[in-house]
């Protein structure tokens, strides 16, 4: 069944419900409602001319005319469709001369005491329904075509054609039955418009609600907030004091050579993940990953008093994971603190990145480290001295650095 159609379903009939399903099925979800709308419409109007058209015969066998009337009314619902395909201009001219005429054909043969006049409120109803706000041409011209009908008929018409229409019973069944159609016929189409509005509200508020964990998945909350106050606006700090980490995974290349593309994918979600769980334990930004590297950094977007502290507590911590893992983990960790510059690059996919000196030579940590250790430069061991114990490695050469002293980061005094 088409998804425009749920609104429907809740009043129609199983069996009809899903006619009309097959009779749609395959077209545009817009093209689907309207021609929906049509054939209820005139599913709705055959019915109603029918029973009008018997009742008519029934009470007096004189007001056939107006029996003959239904029948052209009825015949008329039954094109509805077709005439729909012709263009919005075609059925707006065709609805408003055609059906407001049998209406008016209905108040000269039956007179005004029996409601006739209620008739005309169901085009332009049907016509906002059916064609839509967009052509709104077509909607002024038929509410003219509804308003003049109507003046038109008060002011011609005083007695009914048909003497048998003055029966007081017949006009109150007759006014009976004329309030009903064109009450439930407004009230529908009252009904499935605020309806789709507001199921088009419920998609936008969860649309909206996506695009807001989505960003905030993307970017610190802090960050998000100046891009939504100011999407244009360069987003570029200065930071005078970051402290940055970077893992990567031993021999990880040659493992996932002997994997499968899903494994390979679980195997770095589920220690990505937990590094994830240290990162906000440890209120840490983690800034990316790039394949089985992981990079996290304190200090930033905001300053922090400890930073240096906090991102050796989580590579102490992510040791004690790797351990835990029954995949034989093993992790190579690199330590530096110092100023940096973070912001935002890209315009479709939003990307908050540090960038300087800093960065550069945690990642040489990392990279000229030894798998199971952290190895950390002079600024991160003076941060830390005190309170956590180290290893002297001495001195390496550092690609783009040259001579650097060196320590191992082996646990806290705490």
């Amino acid at each position: 069944m088409a998804k425009d159609q749920s609104e429907f379903n809740l009043i129609l009939p199983r069996w009809l419900a899903w006619y009309l399903g097959n009779v749609l099925e395959g077209k545009p979800p817009r093209q689907q409602r309207r021609e929906l709308t049509v054939r209820l419409a005139g599913a709705f109007g055959i019915v109603s001319s029918t029973v009008h058209g018997v009742y008519y015969l029934l009470h007096d066998s004189s007001l056939w005319p107006a029996s003959a009337g239904s029948v052209v009314l009825g015949t008329t619902c039954y094109f509805l469709p077709r005439v729909l395909r012709l263009g919005e201009t075609v059925f707006t001219i065709f609805v408003s001369l055609v059906i407001n005429g049998c209406f008016v054909f209905y108040a000269h043969a039956l007179g005004l005491q029996n409601g006739i006049i209620l008739f005309f409120l169901i085009v332009p109803a049907l016509h906002v329904l059916i064609v839509g706000p967009k052509w709104l041409w077509l909607t002024v011209l038929s509410i003219a075509c509804c308003s003049l009908s109507i003046l038109y008929c008060y002011l011609t018409i005083s007695e009914p054609a048909l003497p048998a229409a003055n029966d007081p019973t017949f006009q109150l069944v007759t006014l009976s039955m004329a309030a009903v159609a064109p009450i439930a016929i407004i009230a529908a189409s009252v009904f499935f418009s605020v309806s789709r509005a507001d199921r088009a509200e419920d998609a936008l508020e969860a649309e909206h609600a996506r695009s807001e964990a989505l960003l905030y998945n993307l970017l610190p909350s802090e960050i998000a907030a100046r891009l939504k106050a100011a999407p244009d606006q360069t987003i570029a700090d200065s930071l005078p004091k970051v402290a940055i980490l970077f893992a990567d995974i031993v021999n990880f290349t040659p493992r996932s050579a002997q994997m499968q593309p899903e494994e390979i994918v679980e195997f770095l979600n589920r220690i990505f993940t937990e590094f994830d769980h240290l990162a906000e334990k440890h209120e840490l930004e983690k800034i990316k990953t790039i394949g089985d590297a992981y990079m996290v950094a304190a200090g930033m977007p905001n300053p922090c008093g400890d930073p240096v502290h906090r991102v050796a507590a989580m590579a102490l911590d992510m040791h004690e994971v790797a351990k835990g893992l029954p995949d034989n983990v093993e992790l190579r960790i690199g330590l530096h603190a110092g100023p940096a510059v973070a912001g935002v690059i890209g315009n479709r996919k939003l990307f908050y990145d540090v960038w300087g000196e800093t960065v550069n030579t945690a990642s040489r940590m990392e990279s000229h480290g030894e798998p199971g250790r952290i190895q950390v430069t002079a600024a991160a061991k003076a941060e830390l001295e005190g309170d956590y114990t180290f290893e002297p490695r001495g001195t390496v050469m550092v690609k783009g650095m040259g001579e650097v002293e060196t320590w191992w980061l082996s646990g806290s005094q705490k």
